[in-house]
């Protein structure tokens, strides 16, 4: 089978190896669609983020859904032939975080995709059967791929209930930052605002139900939320941006008393916000870890059609072209949001 392997930043390439068998307790997916995130293109740049660093040969890919192709000893809740949407995270269930339900930050938990875990860009792949989700027959597999994001930004905005009937801004309108708008909507916030840098994402943003939506970079920005909210201040803001800029704006722009959510990855691996704003405001800031119990949700989110994920999809390569693919999704050429693998 064939698999897209980074060897080094910057080295991507596609390499033949036999096909796994799973174990007890596990199953073999034949992948079909993965989606490209910033956190991949961070990993294919520099081979690190954070403290975290790549070091050996890495498959990445945490977005994706398949087929089951295959199942292992023990298991019953699928069969070969199922669609299945995969949880990416693999927690140890064993720990005291664990114990807790404070599933995302397992103490010992894997990621796909992040060292020391292969990811899903390949043919074939083996994971644990408790970690897929059947889909219904109304959702595509490209649409299962973008669950994921959607989980995230469903956790995202549990982490700032109750919603119902606040003021909302979302900074950053990649798939979780519209994966924040959607859900907030369904949790039944009041007006939205969301700003990005990209025409086109405002554009789908609006689309999604954002009341108003601005560029990041208008100077104007902070008046008009002064003016949206009658001098108040957003009750809510969740940072999906992974920019400084983005995440000072955010204490600003919220009320007193408000929550700011940050869910975006620095760059540089840092946090810089005014001290002297947040605590004057006696902000509640909380940072956001991937998701957590949220991926049936999600799809029924999706099988309900209370959610639209499929327009999240811009662009679709094959796994041969899977470096350009990257490419594309690094450089957002052609308006790209999701860019999607299709194996």
């Amino acid at each position: 089978m064939k698999e897209a392997v980074l060897f080094a930043p910057g080295d991507m390439r596609i390499v033949e190896v036999d096909k796994p068998t799973p174990g007890p307790g596990e199953v073999l997916v034949q992948i079909k669609a993965v989606g490209i995130c910033a956190s991949d293109i961070h990993w294919l740049l520099d081979g690190r983020i954070g403290e975290t660093i790549m070091t050996k040969p890495l498959i990445l890919g945490h977005e994706f859904a398949g087929i089951i192709a295959e199942v292992g000893a023990g298991v019953t809740n699928v069969k070969p032939g199922d669609r299945v949407a995969v949880e990416p995270a693999v927690p140890c269930f064993k720990c005291d975080m664990c114990a807790e339900g404070e599933i995302n930050i397992c103490r010992n938990i894997k990621f796909c995709g992040t060292p020391p875990t292969d990811g899903a860009l390949r043919e074939y792949m083996v994971w644990q059967a408790r970690l897929v989700e059947h889909i219904p027959d109304s959702v595509s597999l490209e649409e299962a791929a973008m669950l994921e994001p959607l989980a995230v930004g469903v956790y995202a905005v549990e982490l700032a209930e109750p919603l119902q009937g606040k003021s909302v801004g979302v900074l950053g309108a990649g798939a979780i930052g519209l994966s924040i708008l959607q859900a907030a909507k369904v949790a039944g916030c009041g007006r939205t605002l969301v700003t990005d840098l990209i025409s086109e994402r405002l554009a789908l943003a609006k689309k999604l139900g954002a009341d108003v939506t601005f560029d990041a970079h208008d100077a104007e920005l902070g008046s008009s939320v002064k003016e949206l909210t009658g001098g108040r201040g957003l009750d809510v803001v969740f940072e999906a941006s992974g920019e400084n800029d983005a995440m000072q704006q955010a204490i600003e722009m919220v009320r007193p008393g408000g929550v700011v959510v940050i869910g975006g990855i620095p760059y540089d691996d840092r946090i810089n916000i005014s001290a002297s704003i947040a605590r004057r405001k006696a902000l509640n800031i909380r940072l956001l870890r991937r998701s957590k119990d949220t991926l049936k949700r999600s799809i029924d989110l999706l099988r309900d059609k209370k959610v639209d994920v499929a327009s999240y999809v811009t662009h679709k390569y094959p796994l041969d072209q899977v470096v350009e693919a990257f490419e594309t999704a690094r450089t957002r050429k052609d308006g790209a949001l999701r860019v999607v693998v299709e194996i």
